[in-house]
């Protein structure tokens, strides 16, 4: 074996992250680690990786007992981490992320051309051909992404971790860590890997374990597996197959979006969102889906004529925009997210003029509403008064989720909202969006996950280097067509 975690329990308080769990990664394999948002991933992945310290049970790396004390340690020991929350410094350059940490002077690093080189070749294996000097605080997310994927790559390691790798990557992209995964299965390296996305799990795992309320659930071959059974194991219930897509009848227009561009990102970009619709917005990394979003909530400057219910619409700021009835979810989840606040002081800030109009804050109706607006997304949390930023990735995300639907907005503006959500959670969340379509609400959501898009969206406006190729109705729907059109084929 070269890893193993043999019993292994922790405790945070009263909460019981995991319970007597076993797991071992073997030579050329890819052990998919599977679990809803809450199941104990996050701990069983800072344990491998040596950021979590005290815990009781074994671990063993190449048969030997070992004890992480920092994850410093555990890169000495071959096992590196891709986290889902990147973990670069944006004022630093790339090549200075990718040896933050090595035993070489920065300086040094900076002026030495081999180094360079070197890393601008292990960019390049990754698929990203950037100067590797270049700041990382430049990069977009998915740049980022990829960013860390070489900064696990070159670490050379024996184990290699990957928690939602492709959570921000258009399909280009995840198709290229697809082919890296194969070669390290191939040199024999072994591979934890952690994602949402079944077709993902099914294309790439050898075995499956499945957690559960810190519990293994399942452990064993892939092949034992179908999708549904795999749900089923996650979730504890049987995922509802009734989600499926419908087009709700449309009225006027809410949003008209004439001429928009915003340079680099957007070139003249035009289209209509009519009321209760679900417009989905596909396209590449470069594609500039999420400048569209940030350009319609106030969050960036830009060019052109935006109307809102037949007025002019031109917020200079997303608070503006929120006034008017458009609420952002940001790809980034730090944007969306105030760690240092409680769940419920997340989930209610958009909501706070609307529902308190006098400006006395009612702290129980607050509470009730917060946990209204957080039990159809299953949230794990021990309470709805602890920070935030002490909950997985996962259920971070469903607090901002809450958040813009109990908004209750006349334009919800959603960038990845499933991004780093189980596959039963990620059902709700479709759910819930089609619930305030029905209401009224005009959706425009933007997603790398071109089937979230097919299933989820009434229309979808395709994006190429900025400008708008494609506009497709359901009934043209074809999922290699769009991918096509994403990458570039004649605009339609």
């Amino acid at each position: 074996m070269l890893l193993e975690l043999v019993h292994v329990s922790k405790v945070f308080g009263s909460t019981r992250a995991l319970s007597d769990v076993s797991f071992d990664v073997r030579p050329g394999e890819v052990h998919v680690l599977a679990g809803g948002n809450g199941a104990g991933k996050s701990t069983l992945i800072k344990i491998l990786s040596g950021a979590i310290t005290d815990f009781q049970g074994d671990l063993r790396v190449g048969g030997a007992a070992v004890r992480f004390h920092a994850p410093q340690a555990a890169v000495r020991a071959g096992v590196a981490t891709l986290h889902q929350e990147l973990s670069l410094i944006p004022g630093l350059s790339v090549l200075d992320n990718l040896l933050l940490g090595e035993r070489r002077s920065l300086v040094s690093a900076w002026r030495g051309g081999a180094h360079v080189a070197e890393c601008r070749t292990l960019l390049e294996r990754v698929g990203l051909g950037i100067d590797p000097r270049r700041p990382v605080e430049t990069l977009g997310l998915s740049e980022r992404q990829l960013v860390e994927v070489a900064r696990a790559l070159r670490r050379a390691a024996s184990v290699l971790v990957l928690d939602e790798p492709t959570s921000s990557l258009a399909e280009p992209e995840a198709e290229r860590l697809f082919q890296l995964i194969a070669e390290l299965r191939a040199q024999g390296k072994g591979v934890v890997f952690i994602s949402h996305r079944l077709d993902e799990i099914f294309r790439v795992a050898d075995r499956i374990t499945v957690l559960r309320d810190g519990q293994v659930g399942f452990s064993g071959p892939a092949s034992e597996l179908d999708q549904a059974s795999l749900v089923e194991k996650m979730a504890g219930r049987p995922l509802d197959a009734s989600n499926a897509a419908s087009s709700p009848e449309s009225a006027g227009v809410t949003l008209a979006v004439s001429h928009l561009a915003s340079h680099p990102e957007l070139d003249d970009v035009s289209f209509e969102l009519r009321t209760g619709e679900i417009v989905g917005v596909a396209g590449l990394q470069d594609s500039g889906s999420s400048a569209l979003l940030r350009a319609l909530c106030g969050a960036s400057r830009h060019q052109g004529e935006l109307t809102l219910e037949g007025r002019r619409f031109s917020p200079d700021t997303p608070r503006a925009a929120l006034a008017q009835g458009v609420c952002h979810l940001a790809r980034d989840r730090s944007e969306s997210v105030f760690p240092a606040r409680s769940i419920t002081e997340n989930v209610t800030l958009s909501s706070l003029g609307r529902l308190f109009p006098t400006g006395l804050l009612a702290i129980r109706r607050e509470r009730a509403l917060a946990a209204r607006a957080t039990e159809p997304l299953a949230l794990v949390a021990s309470s709805l008064a602890a920070p935030a930023g002490v909950l997985s990735g996962g259920n971070q995300q469903k607090v901002a989720l809450a958040r813009c639907l109990l908004a209750e907005p006349k334009l919800l503006l959603l960038d990845d909202p499933t991004r780093g959500i189980d596959v039963a959670a990620k059902a709700d969340v479709h759910r819930l969006v089609r619930a305030a379509a029905a209401r009224g609400t005009s959706v425009l959501v933007a997603s790398s996950d071109l089937d979230e898009l097919l299933a989820l969206s009434d229309r979808i406006v395709v994006l190429f280097r900025g400008r708008r190729c494609a506009v497709l109705s359901r009934d043209a729907f074809d999922r290699t067509r769009l991918l096509a059109l994403a990458m570039g084929a004649e605009a339609a």
